[in-house]
């Protein structure tokens, strides 16, 4: 049976009581990551570009590809100027590309009508696009030492355990909850901000870990609900389980001279901006839309298959055939280019396609 529990005042309390701020900025001092590249040369962008990145992304994904962003687009000005297709090739790979297209419309926002100064007003953060009520908590503590609470995936996990709340996080009621616990619970003044929001992201992040907690190295040991009932396996409470639709689509994998055969998606839906294969109800009509597109070069299919993936409110099967073919025209549609495959890791493609790409390296 599933326990719901409502905080009561006392509860909420608790922390305060506990000096709960004051236990994790000596924690972080101790043992908290110092040297991470945002946190070297801090400035409104670099914590903006990091703060985006992050968002259901860990850091050591995020590592490799922050240093590229900013050797690339080192400033508003030059983000806000690039083409949107640039942005995407350099985010290739790290999924949720809806962060990269709102990443540059907020670059072009700021450059326009900000002079190219990030704002610092959190009401203005929020009218931002890509920009929620935690990312704009996080960018006015680090950039500019505001106080103001967050509520990230690590740190919802740290006040659910903390105070052993066993529904959902993601419940608007339980939700609403833990964002007063996050308000509640802020450091007396402005001097630590920035030490205590970093401190309580990493808690959740390398100690309140999702699997194996290590709560003997917790600040938080001695209040903590989950550890003290023995809970912290079963909390945070997972998202209620529901049934996803799955849909189909069949791309053609078109190989020639060394080069594949790319379509860009539309401005929106699946994969929006990105460049995918050409695309068929079903493969039964595929050798007439080669003639049809390609004209009469000679080819051959030599691979079927199919690549399983999900997105939040559906599954999808990926078939494809796997077909070389003698020719580098084009259709007469626009939007289709032929890519080589030595430029296939800087071009902007969705991450199961170059899985699936990848499997033909053998081919």
């Amino acid at each position: 049976m599933t326990l719901k529990r409502s905080l009561n005042r006392n509860e909420k309390q608790l922390l305060k009581n506990s000096k709960f701020a004051d236990k994790i900025v000596r924690w972080f001092n101790l043992h908290g990551r110092k040297d991470l590249p945002w946190q070297i040369e801090r400035t409104p962008y670099r914590v903006w570009v990091s703060e985006i990145m992050l968002q259901q992304t860990q850091v050591t994904t995020v590592l490799t590809y922050y240093k590229k962003f900013i050797k690339r687009f080192p400033d508003i000005d030059i983000l806000a100027n690039a083409e949107e297709e640039k942005v995407l090739e350099l985010w290739s790979g790290l999924g949720y590309y809806a962060r990269a297209r709102n990443l540059h419309k907020t670059a072009i926002e700021i450059s326009k009508n900000y002079d190219a100064k990030f704002p610092s007003s959190f009401d203005r953060l929020l009218s931002l696009p890509g920009i929620g009520r935690s990312t704009a908590g996080a960018i006015s503590a680090f950039a500019f030492k505001e106080k103001k609470p967050i509520l990230d995936g690590n740190v919802k996990r740290v006040f659910t355990r903390l105070f052993g709340i066993m529904e959902w996080a993601g419940k608007l009621s339980v939700e609403k909850k833990l964002w007063e616990i996050a308000s509640d619970n802020l450091p007396k003044t402005n001097k630590y901000i920035q030490t205590y929001t970093q401190a309580l992201m990493d808690l959740g992040a390398t100690v309140c870990k999702r699997r194996q907690p290590l709560c003997n190295n917790c600040p938080l040991q001695s209040e903590c609900i989950s550890f003290k009932k023995n809970l912290t396996k079963d909390i945070p409470i997972s998202k209620p389980k529901k049934i996803l639709p799955t849909k189909e689509i069949y791309l053609l994998v078109l190989d020639s001279n060394n080069s594949y055969l790319f379509k860009k998606k539309p401005s929106k839906g699946i994969w929006a901006g990105l460049w995918s294969m050409p695309e068929l109800e079903n493969f039964e009509n595929s050798e007439n839309w080669i003639k049809e597109n390609l004209g009469e070069g000679n080819f051959k299919i030599l691979k079927l298959g199919k690549h399983k993936t999900a997105f939040t409110h559906y599954k999808l099967n990926i078939h494809f055939q796997y077909i070389s073919i003698d020719t580098l025209k084009l259709p007469r549609i626009n939007n289709y280019k032929w890519i080589e495959k030595s430029n296939l890791k800087s071009a902007a493609l969705p991450s199961p396609i170059r899985k699936i790409l990848n499997t033909f390296e053998s081919v």
